[in-house]
């Protein structure tokens, strides 16, 4: 999700707080195949789940899915009806297995989700279905373990209104037409997901193939009005698929489709198949920046999805700083310094949030995650350290990590393990200091020259930390300038240094690599 759309997220979950989902311990569901008839206008759904499970212990007596409040109709193990029960957003089902091989369970509801899959008219009056899962709302109108942790295949199989065209994650299988008025979509994806990003979207469609990019099938879905302003606001999609492809690993899905949708989210991230605000889509703004933003999490977030929920730094930081990379590449380092200075201000603007840490396991409603400290202040993380150990050992480091735990999840521990790999020094202290720790360094300078010598003064004003900061002090004369590096670990610092030429200016961080006022 794109960080410049958090007040109007926000605004929108004013809704009972979403207690945070915890990872099932016993069982890992391997595989979803989904099955859904959809109305034509309102009304309910009719669906099956099929889930493919391995328990991760053995004996095992039962599973506990979390499920809204649909209607079951039918819930059975290897084809056998089993017993059930249910308590709150929790199924539980009788499921006793003696060993560890996986086995396949059935669960038959219907009825009208209260959420995570919107039947609504669009803003032209047309009426469409849209899954809205983020974060921990897919099991409204699917049983699953709802939870980045438990990544899985999937697969639908949809039957909507003839006049419907369908998108969902994954490579299209087939459609074919129906006798009663209905046609019959078949999706899937085989690569494992994190739930959140398993979405289908019906409704109808103009839709723009766009060719294929090193084997990458490139489409468009926009309502048949909305095509030609869509298509003039996305930006230079290939290139960021280039880019990133190059810079991260290869793109790590069949396709991508961008999909305009009457969902809530400015942008989600949907493995595949982001979703866009029907909203947005006027003609008028561009929309390359968020674009940039949510193609960068197919790599991150997607493919490589934070282990529990208050890794989120690791989708969203992620995505904001790589979005501003696309722009250094394609547009110039001016341009990706104006973007980090306006990640800066964001952060800046509420004081209250530099008293929290990125990684805030006190946070329990996930909703105060979407915060200038998950999007903002995790892309200047990514930006010092960057600027601390180089250019070559971050992109090598960051190729690492995704090929790594590609498809798969991770931690900010392994993200720093293999980062120290690659920059040959212990990086804790820096992880600590703005992972885990609060606030940024406010500095104050000012300096002297006489006989030679330039003495440069460097106080650390702020409130408790003190922070250790890598930093270049440029010194400006008559002549040009030059620069020195600096460590910065002390509340008050002053360096030394020979200045033949009386000074004109000393500027600290020339080139903005430091979080700081």
């Amino acid at each position: 999700m794109r960080d410049r759309m958090r007040r109007f997220l926000l605004g929108l979950f004013c809704v009972a707080a979403i207690e945070v989902a915890a990872q099932n311990p016993s069982v890992d569901v391997l595989h979803y195949a989904i099955d859904v008839t959809l109305p034509r206008s309102g009304g309910e759904i009719s669906a099956s789940a099929e889930l493919t499970i391995a328990p991760r212990t053995a004996p095992l007596e039962s599973v506990v899915l979390d499920f809204g409040a649909l209607t079951i109709d039918r819930v059975s193990v290897e084809g056998k009806d089993a017993a059930w029960t249910r308590d709150g957003e929790h199924l539980t089902i009788a499921a006793a297995r003696a060993t560890r091989d996986p086995f396949r369970l059935r669960i038959a509801y219907h009825g009208k989700p209260a959420d995570g899959l919107v039947l609504q008219q669009n803003k032209h009056g047309h009426f469409g279905v849209f899954a809205d899962n983020w974060p921990n709302r897919a099991h409204q109108w699917f049983p699953a373990i709802d939870h980045p942790s438990d990544k899985a295949t999937v697969e639908f199989h949809v039957t909507a209104p003839e006049a419907f065209d369908v998108v969902a994650n994954g490579t299209l299988v087939e459609s074919a037409s129906l006798q009663n008025g209905s046609k019959r979509w078949h999706w899937s994806e085989s690569t494992p997901i994190p739930v959140h990003c398993m979405v289908i979207g019906a409704t109808q469609f103009a839709i723009v193939r766009a060719g294929h990019d090193e084997g990458v099938e490139l489409s468009y879905y926009l309502y048949p009005s909305d095509r030609d302003n869509g298509l003039k606001q996305f930006g230079r999609v290939e290139q960021m698929l280039d880019f990133y492809s190059d810079v991260v690993g290869s793109y790590p899905y069949d396709k991508l489709a961008i999909v305009e949708s009457s969902t809530r989210f400015g942008g989600m991230e949907n493995a595949s198949a982001i979703f866009l605000d029907e909203k947005r889509i006027d003609g008028v703004e561009s929309l390359e920046g968020l674009v940039a933003h949510e193609i960068a999490h197919q790599w991150f977030g997607d493919a490589v999805s934070q282990r529990e929920w208050h890794d989120l730094w690791l989708s969203e930081g992620f995505a904001t700083y790589f979005g501003a990379l696309f722009f250094e590449r394609a547009n110039g380092s001016d341009t990706m310094r104006r973007l980090m200075r306006e990640n800066r201000d964001d952060y800046l603007k509420d004081p209250a949030i530099a008293t929290r840490p990125i990684y805030d396991p006190a946070v329990t409603d996930l909703t105060k995650l979407l915060n200038a400290l998950s999007y903002d202040k995790a892309a200047w993380v990514l930006h010092m350290l960057r600027g601390v150990i180089g250019d070559d050992a971050f992109f090598a480091g960051i190729r690492d990590f995704y090929a790594a735990h590609r498809h798969g999840n991770a931690s900010t521990a392994e993200l720093r393990v293999i980062m120290e790999r690659h920059a040959k020094q212990p990086l804790e202290w820096f992880f600590q200091q703005w992972i885990y720790g609060v606030g940024h360094p406010v500095f104050t300078t000012k300096w002297t020259w006489g006989g030679g010598k330039l003495a440069v003064d460097v106080v650390q004003t702020q409130p408790g930390t003190v922070f250790r900061t890598p930093a270049v002090l440029e010194v400006r004369d008559s002549a040009g300038a030059h620069r020195e590096n600096v460590v910065i670990d002390e509340r008050n610092e002053r360096f030394e240094l020979d200045a033949e030429v009386q000074p004109t200016e000393v500027v600290l961080d020339p080139e903005e690599w430091i979080l700081r006022q």
